[in-house]
């Protein structure tokens, strides 16, 4: 048996108590007029339950209250639980009083005092009710926080009151606020079974086996960091010796790799004569070949004037030629009378002066032919003096050559040098890199078990989030919901529901109640009258309830009807509680109602208890053989000569 109420306490702050005393696994009606306090019973219980706020309307009765209490009757013993009643100007309090024993006693207002606060009370109250370590996780994508399940979620199964039990568009207590309604979706699966206590400890394994896989996975990374990742450091530093020759040694594992370091390190690197020339050969060569340069421009200007002195001469002497040719020509006159007769014509000359000279032309002749002579000797000379220059050029050509070549060896030896003494100093380089690696590098664990225990932790979790995958669960709370369905859809034929030659069934994520017709599927919002909508309320209640108490759920097995009778017998006809002004279409439909509620508890007796609020007093045996209190003639939850606070002594 899970909590049901055994007495509903309230305490004046002089120190008196009014005892509401209830059955355990019966119905209890609390039938009345109105302003009598009977439904500021379900504000009591809400707030003795761990409401964050007190809902009892302010007013005498509140005023009047200094503690409410209930002693509850627990799966083994009993319990008593009080909570102050805020002051005036608060919400609420925080002093819990709580006492447990194999029998509890109604404690006196004088024993009361503040023993837990509203966390220890509602922890306190969650274990009473039975519900163990749990935690519903969002799906993926959805940013809400992982939910454990509550007493306070619990309860929201357990009251109706009168504004809701009449409602079409909310089934349950609270669910106007939307974030209660999500919380009592996510917690349901929970209640109902879909999500049991073996789901719960699975759920507790897979979140240990995922901080052990984490911690595993935290030291293969810590290792990896050692290692590196992708191209570890060991692979880069493999690949820099290869690249230098120090090795050709090509692995894929990192042990593999450190351990060809290890033997790239042990190589003794060459030794390798790293000491450049000074350059004094090379600037040797470039001053000579400068020197060949400036020679050889020498030569070939002294080779371009030889020759072109040695063309004016050969236009001289070609010049010279042709003007002894013609002086040559003045033996033919020899035998006339000298300067009376031209040579060429052979006419008399009118005047002696007018030719020149013969004995003149003779003379130059003569010097002509002198010169030429000079001439003649001097061209050998010409010609011997440019082939000589010309032999010099060619030798300085020569010595050009040799010196480009002597040049070019120079530069290629310092180039090869260089290239030798950088190798050299790269390999040293690298080696001083590995050696540097390999004693910095701390001792790594062969992960080969780590990653092993890695692997069968991956598994485990697999297989558990597959065993919670919300699939699964989905599949749960249908079958559950198709049982129930069979139980709904009889009910309501009995109570004569609209649509109720449907199926009818629960749609969980809407927390709603849904007749599934020809046309699709109805809501409880969309099926009109009030009478429909209480009669939804009860069906669906009553069929979740013996669902827990058969399943022995962790929910309080009680449920708070609060006046289900109101749509057919209002206040305003509620003389005497006899409802003689009701039509007896009406009285009949009630007293069905009443019925199916006495009925539905006696089907799993003792482990539901209905706690009845009403005005009606039917003249039927069963129904007043569980009326507790008749509150009429100035009875009332709170009697009328208890002190307001401040009034009286205190408490």
């Amino acid at each position: 048996m899970s909590v049901q109420i055994l007495d509903i306490v309230v305490y004046s702050h002089d120190g008196e108590k009014r005892v509401l005393s209830l059955k355990p696994g019966k119905v209890n009606i609390i039938t009345g007029a109105s302003q009598t306090g009977k439904s500021a019973l379900s504000d009591i219980i809400d707030y003795c339950f761990g409401s964050s706020e007190c809902h009892v309307a302010h007013g005498p009765l509140r005023l009047r209250v200094a503690w409410f209490g209930l002693r509850l009757q627990l799966a083994s013993g009993e319990a008593f639980v009080a909570r102050r009643c805020p002051p005036p100007r608060a919400q609420s309090s925080t002093d819990y009083f709580i006492a447990t024993g194999r029998t509890v006693k109604v404690p006196e207002a004088s024993e009361l005092r503040a023993t837990t606060n509203l966390e220890g009370a509602t922890t306190t109250l969650t274990s009473w009710v039975g519900i163990r370590d749990n935690l519903h996780e969002p799906p993926t994508g959805q940013r809400r926080a992982a939910l454990s399940a509550t007493v306070r979620h619990a309860v929201a199964l357990c009251l109706q009151q009168q504004d809701e039990i009449i409602s079409k568009k909310h089934l349950f207590h609270g669910t106007t606020d939307n974030w209660a309604a999500q919380a009592l979706k996510d917690t349901l699966p929970y209640f109902l079974g879909a999500v049991d206590d073996d789901h719960v400890r699975k759920q507790g394994e897979l979140r240990r086996l995922r901080e052990q896989l984490r911690a595993v996975e935290r030291r293969l990374a810590e290792i990896a960091a050692l290692r590196g990742d992708g191209a570890t450091k060991a692979d880069a530093l493999l690949a820099q010796a290869r690249d230098a020759g120090l090795t050709q040694e090509v692995t894929p594992t990192w042990d593999g790799a450190v351990s060809a370091l290890r033997a790239v390190l042990k190589t003794p690197l060459a030794s390798v004569d790293v000491t450049l020339p000074d350059g004094m050969e090379f600037s040797r060569l470039s001053t000579e070949r400068m020197e060949l340069l400036q020679t050889q421009r020498r030569i070939r200007a002294d080779i371009d004037s030889a020759r072109a002195f040695s063309k004016d001469e050969k236009g001289f002497s070609h010049e010279t030629k042709e003007q002894k040719a013609r002086l040559t020509t003045i033996g033919i006159f020899e035998g006339g009378e000298p300067g009376h007769t031209c040579p060429l014509c052979a006419q008399d000359l009118p005047n002696e002066n007018a030719a020149p000279d013969v004995a003149a032309l003779q003379g130059a002749l003569t010097d002509l032919a002198s010169r030429m002579e000079s001439v003649a000797r001097v061209e050998p000379h010409i010609e011997n003096a440019i082939s000589a220059l010309e032999v010099r050029l060619q030798e300085v050509q020569q010595s050009l050559l040799r010196n480009r070549s002597q040049m070019e060896a120079v530069r290629t030896a310092n180039s090869a040098l260089s290239e030798t003494h950088a190798d050299s100093a790269r390999k040293a380089h690298v080696l001083g890199r590995v050696s540097l690696y390999l004693e910095s590098m701390p001792d790594v664990p062969d992960t080969k078990d780590i990653e092993g225990q890695a692997e069968s932790l991956r598994a485990k979790c697999k297989q558990l989030e597959e065993e919670l995958s919300d699939e699964r669960v989905q599949e749960q709370l249908a079958s559950i919901a198709s049982l129930l369905s069979e139980k709904l859809t009889k009910w309501a034929r009995e109570l004569g529901l609209e649509h109720s030659e449907f199926p009818m069934r629960l749609d969980l994520r809407k927390l709603t109640l849904v007749a599934d017709t020809v046309d699709g599927a109805i809501p409880m919002s969309r099926i009109g009258s009030g009478e429909n909508g209480v009669g939804f309320h009860l069906i669906a209640h009553l069929a979740l309830h013996q669902w827990f108490v058969q399943r022995s759920r962790p929910v309080p097995h009680f449920i708070f009807f609060d006046q289900p009778s109101q749509v057919y017998f209002p206040a305003d006809k509620d003389v005497d509680g006899s409802m003689g002004l009701v039509p007896d279409d009406d009285r009949h439909r009630v007293q069905q109602m009443f019925r199916l509620i006495f009925t539905a508890v006696e089907e799993v007796a003792p482990g539901l208890q209905v706690i009845l609020i009403e005005h009606a007093d039917l003249n039927e045996e069963w129904y007043r053989d569980a009326i507790v209190e008749r509150w009429r003639g100035g009875k009332k939850l709170v009697p009328e000569d208890w002190k307001r606070e401040g009034e009286g002594a205190g408490e």
